[in-house]
């Protein structure tokens, strides 16, 4: 939710103009009734939706919007799901003590048939780029399909993850971007340093970059995939700390399991990982086939190596261009480039030993629209398609305890629950390391 020191917090500033502009802004993207096209790119089934969004953001002077306007604003970028998170954790969203109570597990009464707005939360205690009190490290949690919502502290995430899993929620690290393709040495408000931690020990189901996303977010996907780990992927804007764009500018397409639209099954589409992110709005999707029908969040199994086919068929709903790209265990294995409003890439790719496949188009910037992982099996095996990934994660797993053990810049975020903490550091560290041996003795 906050944005802390890569970026100045926009909710932050105390000037008069800038609180003036801020609410210009503010009534062009609630009030608007024009979409942004008359069509949209994706196939039946999918449902365009964005998982973040708050009514308020920032202690003092902040854009305040009511649950009606987000409703209204939904219409900007035609968005079937609204997630509208209440703040469980340091009071950021000044509101908190009012939205948590609305917490109750249904749809906002105003929802319709074609559109749903839902209450749910967001837990976390910034280290940095906030004053209050009370603190952690772990990183902000996005808590979708709860039943109820209270504000409470814990020193890191899994005890709140392992209380919201009673109530059959989803959850999931936000702000991936904030994340360096190298180990953290530093704090800033929001990076999700425990993801890799409780991704390892099965606690959470996706993780998600919101703002205006970035490489990096991909990047750790990346590695957890090739660990043989299957974390769905979303996107969403954390509106409006995200400098005003309107809701859904950066989005996740879900298709659901029966395809028709309800919350429940939406959210049960990110945690299966049945996804397609876009942060260009919902102006473009990609449709990724391996064998002709399985999709993203899909295992294809195989008894023996066999030849497997991939088809990506991109659409816009306005003239574009780039690149199509196939990916498999994170290395671009074909590439197409596409202008206007559609395209198409196939391939063929054998697989000897199981891994996984996306779809991507990118540009100049990018990443812009992104599919889930497709698992290939073969023979049942997991997939261990890269030691050097697994030994990144036993490194920042060492460098987490390290910053938290005595004498450590972060001991003082422990002063009750380091060793419970550290055990699931080290328990984590261990999958990682058996992991890493195991890919090695593949020859990755």
């Amino acid at each position: 939710m906050s944005q802390g020191k890569p970026r100045p917090h926009p909710a932050r500033s105390t000037r008069s103009s800038h609180k003036t502009l801020a609410r210009l802004v503010l009534l062009a993207v609630a009030l608007s009734a024009t979409p942004v096209c008359a069509q949209t790119p994706e196939p039946s089934g999918w449902y365009a939706g964005d998982p973040h969004v708050h009514c308020d953001c920032g202690v003092a002077g902040g854009l305040t919007v009511t649950p009606e306007q987000v409703f209204a604003a939904m219409s900007t970028n035609r968005l079937a799901v609204v997630s509208l998170l209440a703040d469980m954790g340091n009071g950021e969203v000044r509101d908190a003590p009012r939205d948590l109570p609305k917490i109750n597990g249904n749809d906002l009464p105003l929802s319709t048939s074609r559109q749903i707005l839902h209450w749910d939360a967001e837990w976390h205690f910034d280290p940095a780029g906030v004053t209050f009190e009370q603190k952690a490290v772990g990183g902000h949690l996005i808590l979708l399909g709860l039943q109820h919502g209270e504000r409470t502290f814990s020193e890191y995430t899994y005890p709140v993850i392992e209380r919201t899993k009673q109530q059959k929620a989803v959850v999931g690290y936000a702000h991936m971007q904030y994340l360096k393709n190298d180990i953290p040495q530093e704090l800033d408000c929001c990076a999700p340093l425990e993801y890799p931690v409780e991704t390892a020990l099965g606690a959470i189901d996706f993780v998600s970059e919101d703002v205006h996303g970035g490489d990096s977010a991909i990047q750790a996907y990346y590695r957890l995939l090739n660990c043989g780990f299957r974390p769905g992927l979303a996107a969403s804007t954390d509106f409006p700390c995200n400098f005003h764009q309107p809701v859904g500018t950066q989005l996740t397409y879900v298709k659901t399991a029966d395809g028709k639209l309800s919350y429940r099954g939406w959210i049960d589409g990110i945690a299966a990982g049945r996804t397609v992110i876009s942060r260009n709005a919902h102006r473009e999707f990609l449709d990724l086939k391996v064998n002709g029908k399985s999709g993203p969040g899909d295992e294809v199994a195989l008894t023996a190596p066999r030849r497997t086919s991939v088809d990506a068929r991109w659409s816009a709903t306005a003239p574009l261009s780039g690149k199509i790209e196939i990916v498999r265990n994170g290395v671009v294995v074909a590439s197409r480039d596409v202008s206007g409003t559609s395209g198409a890439l196939s391939t063929t790719l054998d697989f000897s030993e199981s891994g996984w496949i996306s779809a991507r188009r990118v540009d100049a910037k990018g990443h812009q629209v992104h599919t889930g992982a497709v698992f290939v099996t073969v023979n049942g095996a997991p997939i261990r398609a890269s030691s050097a990934d697994a030994d990144f994660f036993v490194q920042f797993i060492d460098n987490l305890i390290r910053h938290t053990s005595p004498g450590g810049d972060w001991n003082h975020f422990f002063p009750r629950d380091l060793s419970a903490a550290q055990t699931r550091y080290r328990q984590a560290r261990d999958v990682y390391v058996r992991i890493a041996a195991e890919a090695r003795a593949r020859g990755h």
